[in-house]
């Protein structure tokens, strides 16, 4: 264990007071059988505060994302905006277009996300494209509509992600394009009594062509979405499990879509020929976005995101794994040229080493921390944040971070204390394991970057931890 205190700035009384709390928690019976891992350091001098097992090797869960949203910030800018372009090729003969008509993809993960006002969500993009293929004259498509997601690998999902994730909305695959946050509802209708069968009523938006075998029964009244959704993003059978709670005459849950850039182009196609455009050719089922031609293609619709900042924002205030793993493999293949998962790995681990980091025990595998086999440090973490400080894009993520007690994730947490207001905190939580990271105005003045992870504590105990860190979060705010 690593104390410093400095004499210029924080009081020795409280930062003992912060330690004794750190080994209280350590030695407590909740954490007999894992790993408590804390690191404390100023700023500004880049030196320690405080440390706990800082170059033990632990899951992040999603404190990861704060690496995923720095490096894209450092590397692009908050004003960077993602482009998507509606295109075609092939001749365009008055009103026919012997050619294909594209949605070219370049990885925006909020293209047609219902979270930015001002910004067209996914019905609303779908009537946009719809209105600029009518304004270019055309009326009769003697090719396809299809997806162009090339811009990224292959890769749509982690190999380390978990089979019981990748069917849920918050496993959802990162593509080159990506629509309505890869997403969909299932609607239920529960049964009467507990044990019941459920119904399917349908799902939003409409995906005729997924198959599903229903599963799921009924809960009791108030026990909440227990469901599973076990899918591939490679095929379009989706297996659903579990329940849902009586009592509701429609319990919606959410999954993520097989293959969304796909999903793109028969929406768009659907929309088409309900508006009078007649498309010839059918859209083809199997990784049709990657089947592209080299034809020279003529751009008749450019979109732009809303800008890096308020995406950055928004992951880091509702943990959008979606989202972070597109930073992630953007910022791999402006590093690399490749944005594979292991690609991109590779690249923003040397991207930090570079700069400084120490990066010994830093094993990520994703930029959302949702494969539970990926692995940081707490000194690891708080040495990229440090760093950050240095970049032009400091504002931008540091405003991106959710502020104890007043929103995101962690807007209920540390009220009536100093660290509401003072704390920047991401959350981080997978099974068995519970983390916070961040910045704190402490009451000295000092900026302190912060990276606490508990890992493997008592089965049951999440509430008791959850507490607990919040409470050394609470003192940290006091040094």
């Amino acid at each position: 264990m690593t104390v410093r205190a400095f004499a210029q700035s924080i009081d020795s009384a409280r930062l003992i007071r912060f330690s004794d709390a750190v080994l209280e928690l350590q030695n407590s019976e909740f954490m007999r059988s894992g790993s408590l891992a804390v690191s404390v350091k100023a700023v500004k001098e880049g030196t320690h505060v405080f440390a706990l097992n800082q170059e033990r090797s632990l899951p992040s869960a999603s404190i990861l994302k704060l690496v995923s949203t720095s490096t894209v910030l450092a590397l692009f800018g908050g004003d960077f905006r993602f482009q998507t372009f509606l295109e075609y090729d092939g001749m365009l003969r008055g009103d026919t277009l012997a050619g294909n008509l594209y949605i070219h993809g370049t990885g925006d993960p909020s293209l047609g996300s219902d979270r930015f006002k001002g910004y067209p969500a996914a019905p609303e993009m779908i009537s946009r494209w719809v209105a600029a293929v009518k304004k270019s004259g055309i009326k009769y498509i003697k090719g396809k509509v299809l997806a162009d997601a090339s811009f990224f690998d292959k890769e749509a999902v982690a190999s380390t992600w978990i089979w019981g994730d990748i069917g849920n909305y918050y496993g959802a695959g990162v593509q080159g394009l990506n629509f309505n946050e890869n997403l969909y509802r299932v609607k239920f209708k529960p049964g009467v009594d507990v044990g019941d069968p459920t119904t399917v009523i349908g799902t939003e938006p409409a995906i005729p062509y997924l198959s599903f075998t229903n599963q799921v029964t009924t809960g009791e009244r108030g026990s909440g979405d227990k469901t599973i959704i076990y899918s591939s993003p490679l095929g379009n059978n989706v297996l659903l499990t579990g329940t849902v709670p009586a009592g509701n005459p429609v319990f919606t849950v959410k999954g993520s879509i097989p293959d969304p850039a796909w999903y793109a182009a028969y929406a768009l196609k659907n929309a088409l020929s309900g508006n009078g455009v007649v498309v010839a050719e059918a859209e083809q089922l199997a990784l049709s976005q990657y089947l592209i031609t080299p034809n020279p293609k003529k751009i008749i619709d450019e979109y732009k995101s809303p800008p890096l900042r308020e995406l950055c924002q928004q992951t880091n205030f509702w943990s959008i794994n979606l989202f972070a793993d597109a930073f992630f493999k953007q910022s791999g293949k402006r590093l690399s040229g490749k944005s594979g998962f292991d690609d991109a790995a590779t690249a923003i681990t040397g991207y930090w080493s570079g700069r400084g980091a120490d990066l010994r025990g830093f094993y990520i595998k994703d930029g959302s921390g949702l494969s539970p086999s990926g692995s940081i440090t707490t000194g690891n973490l708080t040495d990229i944040m440090n760093l950050a400080y240095k970049d032009a894009s400091f504002k931008d993520l540091y405003q991106s971070i959710a502020i104890l007690g007043q929103n995101g994730t962690v807007r209920n947490l540390g009220k009536g204390t100093r660290a509401a207001g003072n704390v920047h905190a991401k959350s981080g939580s997978i099974e068995g394991t519970r983390a916070f990271a961040g910045y704190v105005n402490a009451k000295s003045g000092a900026l302190l970057s912060f990276t606490i992870i508990a890992h493997k504590y008592v089965p049951g105990s999440n509430r008791v931890i959850s507490d607990s860190l919040v409470k050394l979060m609470t003192l940290m705010a006091e040094l």
